[in-house]
This record gives structure tokens, C-alpha cells and sequence, in this order.
């Protein structure tokens, strides 16, 4: 069922796994494996710190955890998904952003931009920049 690669990432012990992968290959079937192999082994699933790139894939792999642990009869460890870590990396890092704000020196009122504002800003911000440049055009810009 899995590959020889899929098998490492699986059981690798004693390391942070990092996987890669395209679409469809099967990244979240081995992260499913791997924490159930690490809950059968006695870590319990609030105790792991589980991260994806976006949001559909952190619901994703908290439904297939939560199918395995179903099919598996661990109703203990069922009881926890919901208090467990599994996240986007921003919104990993948003919270410790949070927590530690005042070690950081910055307010804890911060969020997550959704990337339409930061498409808006950086339109915006590059129209400034060529209406000042063709106001008074420099030899880099017209090169450009």
C-alpha cells in the first residue's frame, strides 16, 4: 500500500518528518499513518503538533485521523481530536505570536491577512510607485 519513501516518513522515530509532495500523492494518508502508529505507541493525539499549508488540508487530516481512531475503537484518544494541534503553519504561528507578545514587544490584538487585502495593498502600492516614476522618471525605472 505505501512506498518504501511513505514507509520512512511513517516510521522515522526520533526526528521532525517533513513531507512533500504533489497533489494526490498520498501526504495525508502517511500523516494519518504516522500518528496513528504514534498513538498506538502511546503518544496521545492533543500531544502532537500536526501542520499543513492550508486550512482544507488541516480539516482533511483531522477528518482522517478522526476515522481512524473511530475505526480503530480509540474513543480515549477521539475525545482529545478536538483539543489537539492539527493547523495551518500561520495559524500555528499566529498563536504563539499571541501568546508570547509581550517577549515579542507587539500588541496580542494581531491577525492573519487574508491574502485579497495584501493583493489589494500591493496594487496599490505598485500604482504609486509607477505614477511617482512616470512623474519623474529615473534611468533604473525606465529600464524596468
Amino acid at each position: 500500500m505505501f512506498t518504501k519513501d511513505q514507509l520512512k516518513a511513517i516510521n522515522t522515530e526520533g526526528n521532525n518528518i517533513l513531507v512533500s509532495a504533489g497533489a494526490g500523492a498520498g501526504k495525508t494518508a502517511v500523516l494519518t499513518a504516522r500518528v496513528l502508529r504514534k498513538i498506538n505507541e502511546g503518544t496521545h493525539i492533543n500531544n502532537l503538533l500536526i501542520l499543513t499549508f492550508t486550512k482544507a488540508a488541516a480539516s482533511e487530516m483531522k477528518e482522517r485521523i478522526r476515522c481512524e481512531l473511530l475505526n480503530n475503537k480509540l474513543y480515549d484518544e477521539l475525545n482529545l481530536l478536538d483539543s489537539s494541534y492539527i493547523t495551518t503553519f500561520d495559524s500555528f504561528s499566529l498563536s504563539v505570536v499571541k501568546k508570547y507578545h509581550t517577549r515579542l514587544n507587539i500588541t496580542n490584538k494581531i491577525n492573519i491577512t487574508e491574502e485579497v487585502v495584501i493583493n489589494i495593498i500591493k496594487k496599490k502600492i505598485l500604482e504609486e510607485i509607477f505614477n511617482e516614476n512616470y512623474l519623474s522618471p529615473k534611468t533604473k525605472f525606465i529600464k524596468l
